[in-house]
């Protein structure tokens, strides 16, 4: 009897220290679980209104001379990468072009979503897309302001002032995440927008990746403030070049 007395007495301290252990490690990780999602809300700068997701579309002409369009498979894992953040602050979220959100994070460059394209076009006056000048009928078929395009004969990629940021095909590119909130519009709308691109379909997929997964970076460089900044991008094994990081633009972009 002394015998069960004893072992039952040493579980019941074994079960207390291992409690009293635990206890700090259950408490950093209910710490980090709204420390995270207090993050997220930040970076997002969302209202309680729904989210709106637009994303780009692309025309695809069929044999009879129709057209129909479509997105690419970059774009919807695009899609999939900004809907696990939002679900990860309980966002509601809707996935279309036309509606009207105080809250939105648009996916895909100025060529394929039109939002997109008027954002540059009313804030960004100094960006242009640098393209191939002997692709020049194809780009005027793009039914977008033009002003964002600039012709060149022997290169393309971005360019900011005097500053060009060359895409080298099947060797690199560059993505871009962009961030405006309430004080950058004139209306005194409490808007917040996320405009979030790359110089291809795959680009843009390691952006929304890395707002995904590196928002804590992101909030650690800007804070709850408007951004404006790029990735390089390694074609080859489509990885992020670290050893540049985030390359800053927000003070040259919104000046």
């Amino acid at each position: 009897m002394d015998y069960v007395t004893t072992f039952n007495n040493i579980v019941t301290i074994l079960s207390l220290v291992f409690n009293i252990v635990s206890i700090p490690f259950l408490i950093k990780k209910v710490f980090n679980y709204f420390y995270k999602k207090r993050i997220i809300k930040k970076i997002l700068g969302f209202t309680h209104d729904i989210v709106q997701i637009s994303y780009s579309v692309r025309d695809i002409e069929n044999e009879n001379g129709n057209k129909n369009n479509y997105m690419t498979h970059d774009c919807f894992e695009s899609i999939n990468n900004i809907i696990k953040l939002l679900n990860m602050k309980n966002l509601k979220y809707k996935v279309a072009n036309e509606i009207n959100s105080n809250n939105e994070i648009n996916i895909g460059g100025f060529l394929n979503n039109k939002k997109v394209n008027v954002y540059f076009t009313n804030y960004f006056k100094n960006f242009k897309y640098i393209v191939y000048e002997k692709n020049k009928s194809i780009f005027e078929g793009y039914p977008i302001d033009h002003s964002i395009l600039e012709y060149s004969i022997d290169k393309s990629g971005f360019k900011i002032g005097n500053d060009i940021f060359e895409i080298k095909k099947d060797v690199n590119d560059y993505a871009f995440l962009i961030k405006l909130v309430k004080s950058d519009f004139k209306d005194n709308n409490k808007k917040a927008v996320h405009i979030i691109f790359g110089g291809g379909s795959m680009a843009t997929k390691k952006a929304t990746e890395y707002l995904l997964f590196n928002y804590k970076q992101i909030y650690k460089h800007f804070k709850k403030n408007h951004y404006f900044f790029a990735l390089e991008i390694n074609c080859i094994d489509q990885s992020i070049n670290y050893s540049k990081g985030i390359i800053n633009l927000t003070d040259r972009m919104f000046c």
